[in-house]
């Protein structure tokens, strides 16, 4: 489709050049069961000696009572904490359906688009042998040309679209959406151009202006489109890279179990290898992209930009034929081997500000900041990190990876940069902003949440 779309504009200046030559609800609180209690108490006052033996906690009559409330009450916070998850599943169902809507909506304007040109090219090239003084044969070289700008101007408008849903940094997205902005611009002009000229030299002088400003905006588009491929390459890094936390503590759990890890381990470090090295490739090959506009050899960057592009595609995919591996041997090592009753939880954050964590189980720690462990004995691995310890507490400071094993872990980081996945049971308290992902048991889905300010989660079985 963009080859097309790039191909589009130089097929038809290379036409008119040639014809120039020729001739939800409401939830109510508190159980039903209360107010009818509170009505039935109101009604008919209790005489002293009744009064006395409704505060008795021993009474027989009153405790099946009290139990049935607690039983109510308990089944309403249980209903409500259910409304609250699938509120919030249908917000992200809603958000993702507006995103596909807007690209849909783009996407059936572009195909219009090219309908329209591909009609008044096949009406002008039926006419083009009369020459553009003939003035039907004017009038479809002009919608020719316009509706082809039109072709371009929606394709650029459609990708403006997949930036703005882009995961990437809004000084970026900003500076590539103003990209595209001033592309979009010098179209409009040049098509204005072409659409208020009323004879073939007229026509002739928009038409050569119209291929200067394609020829700057087709180096333009191909450094945009470069960018955009490579963040989205950055994005699959990402979760690839979150996906390596989790396993790195499936592979602690299974070590404590006293099962043998090395082979994992050894597999687990070549696919951190690839993903580096490909995210080393896309920062090269993004370098390629940006400097292509103010570049004499615009085109030798971009196929040099694209080259790494493919080989960071390569890597990516022999480091996820490596989770297959690990993921294979994991499920088989398991037999046999419970980490913590097999009932255990899962906390994954990412964010800044501070995270504290009370918990029985494995943590993986990444981190730029601060952190204290306890007790430090807790500390299987410490990498990158200045570290030491004082009365039983390991502190670490810089830039840093730690695995954490033990029962009865404290662990709190601080600092502009936090990723933490725990697996087992515990509390953990975050104050700042991010985003965390909670299984509060093996049987439960996994929720997505952002937070800004403080929250406490549980996860595992909490005794």
């Amino acid at each position: 489709m963009r080859r097309l779309v790039l191909g589009v504009l130089v097929l038809i200046i290379a036409m008119i050049g040639t014809a120039s030559a020729q001739p939800m609800h409401k939830f109510g609180q508190g159980a039903p069961i209360m107010n009818k209690i509170q009505e039935n108490v109101n009604a008919t006052p209790a005489p002293v000696m009744e009064q006395k033996r409704i505060r008795n906690e021993s009474c027989p009559t009153c405790t099946p009572i009290k139990e049935m409330i607690r039983k109510r009450i308990h089944e309403h916070l249980i209903k409500k904490e259910r409304i609250q998850e699938r509120i919030r599943e249908l917000k992200i169902k809603h958000r993702m359906e507006r995103i596909r809507l807007h690209i849909q909506k783009a996407r059936q304007m572009c195909e219009r688009a090219k309908m329209k040109y591909e009609r008044a090219r096949e009406m002008y090239m039926k006419l083009r042998a009369r020459g553009l003084k003939d003035p039907e044969t004017f009038r479809y070289a002009k919608q020719y040309i316009c509706f082809g700008v039109d072709y371009v101007e929606r394709w650029l408008e459609k990708l403006m679209v997949q930036v703005q849903n882009a995961n990437m940094g809004e000084d970026q997205k900003e500076r590539i959406m103003e990209r595209i902005q001033n592309c979009l611009t010098a179209l409009n002009e040049s098509k204005d151009a072409v659409n208020s000229s009323t004879t073939p030299e007229e026509l002739r002088n928009a038409v050569s202006e119209l291929r200067k400003t394609w020829n700057e905006i087709r180096i333009e588009i191909k450094s945009i489109v470069g960018q955009i491929a490579v963040t989205k390459l950055e994005e699959v890094i990402n979760k690839a890279e979150d996906v390596a936390l989790r396993l790195e503590s499936e592979i602690e759990a299974l070590n404590a179990s006293n099962v043998s890890v090395t082979k994992l381990e050894q597999t687990l470090n070549d696919y951190l290898e690839k993903l580096n090295l490909a995210r080393q490739k896309l920062e090269d090959a993004n370098e390629k992209f940006e400097e292509m506009a103010n570049a004499s050899n615009p085109n030798e960057l971009y196929v040099e930009g694209r080259h790494l592009l493919m080989e960071a595609r390569d890597l990516i995919r022999e480091a996820f034929a490596d989770i297959k591996v690990i993921y294979y041997e994991i499920q088989h090592l398991r037999v046999g081997h419970l980490f913590f009753g097999n009932e255990t939880g899962e906390l994954f954050i990412v964010g800044n500000g501070t995270a504290e964590i009370h918990l029985t189980g494995v943590a993986v720690i990444l981190a730029n900041g601060n952190a204290t462990i306890s007790p430090a004995t807790s500390v299987v691995t410490a990498v990158g990190f200045e570290s030491s310890v004082k009365d039983g507490v390991a502190s670490m400071s810089g830039h840093g990876k730690a695995v954490v094993r033990g029962k009865n872990v404290t662990i709190r980081v601080e600092g502009d940069f936090i990723k933490i996945f725990a697996k087992g049971k515990g509390t953990a308290t975050l104050s700042g902003e991010g985003v965390y992902k909670l299984k509060k048991s093996p049987h439960e889905k996994i929720v997505e949440e952002q937070y800004s300010g403080n929250v406490t989660l549980e996860f595992g079985v909490i005794e």
